[in-house]
């Protein structure tokens, strides 16, 4: 009786694991349907080739007036924010202007890019842009399960050579190809992300870097040439994945560099 006893029990507790591996199983089979019957709700999924130019907002007059005396980025800064997330983004030096270029393809009804600008009264301007998908997050995850993603945002954002500018730049939930040689930067900031990100400097910067921050976090970014950059401060930090620097580049003679 009592290895019947036992038998049963086995048998009660063997049926009842199984059927709460049935309703997991189930429950999330019918949250992918419905996350994807919710994006597919949001529009037309298929991509679309887009251009768009932003203009940078100009100097103030009294800073125009003041370039001969000193650093222009050091009295009114200009703050480009980029928020990408999502896709495979491509940031790249391009002639000089006063515009940031950005060409690719996704789908509008899924995704959204955004730009606002703003200025403050001690004459810093800050321009931002922001790619987003227009999904809940629930939905874009539960949608992405057993689902391949050929059809994923692909954009390329193109820096202007020749304009002084702070940077500042997220790129999340994907992947990278960052390159900010030969521009004219003040202080850098970059976040990666969730996904496989690179940085590098490809040649020179105008001026040096007065701070390069780098840092991520869930994926890989190798960080390449930071000589080129000459940057006076180097902040770094990462976690869940791997974060590597090479400081090969153009450093002037006898310059240093803090890092923290």
């Amino acid at each position: 009786m009592a290895r019947s006893g036992w038998k049963t029990a086995g048998i009660i507790a063997g049926a009842g694991c199984l059927s709460i591996i049935v309703i997991l199983v189930g429950g999330v089979i019918i949250t992918a349907m419905y996350a994807r019957a919710t994006v597919r709700n949001l529009g037309d999924p298929n991509p679309q080739a887009v251009v768009r130019r932003i203009a940078l907002p100009p100097a103030p007059a009294d800073s125009k007036a003041q370039a001969g005396k000193g650093d222009i980025r050091r009295t009114a800064p200009l703050r480009v924010r980029l928020e990408l997330q999502e896709g495979s983004f491509t940031i790249q030096p391009g002639p000089p202007g006063t515009e940031l270029q950005i060409q690719g393809r996704f789908a509008p009804a899924q995704f959204e890019l955004t730009e606002s600008h703003s200025s403050a009264p001690s004459g810093a301007r800050e321009a931002r842009v922001r790619f987003r998908s227009k999904a809940p997050a629930w939905a874009r995850f539960f949608a992405g399960i057993g689902s391949g993603n050929e059809d994923g945002p692909e954009l390329t954002v193109t820096i202007p050579r020749g304009t002084p500018i702070d940077l500042t730049l997220q790129v999340s939930i994907g992947r990278s190809q960052i390159d900010l040689g030969g521009l004219t930067l003040g202080d850098v900031n970059v976040t990666a992300a969730m996904g496989e990100h690179h940085l590098d400097f490809r040649e020179p910067v105008v001026e040096s870097v007065r701070e390069l921050r780098f840092s991520h976090s869930m994926g890989n970014l190798p960080v390449e040439h930071v000589g080129n950059a000459r940057p006076e401060t180097i902040s770094a930090s990462g976690s869940m994945g791997n974060l590597t620097a090479d400081l090969a580049g153009a450093w002037s003679p006898g310059s240093e560099s803090n890092l923290r």
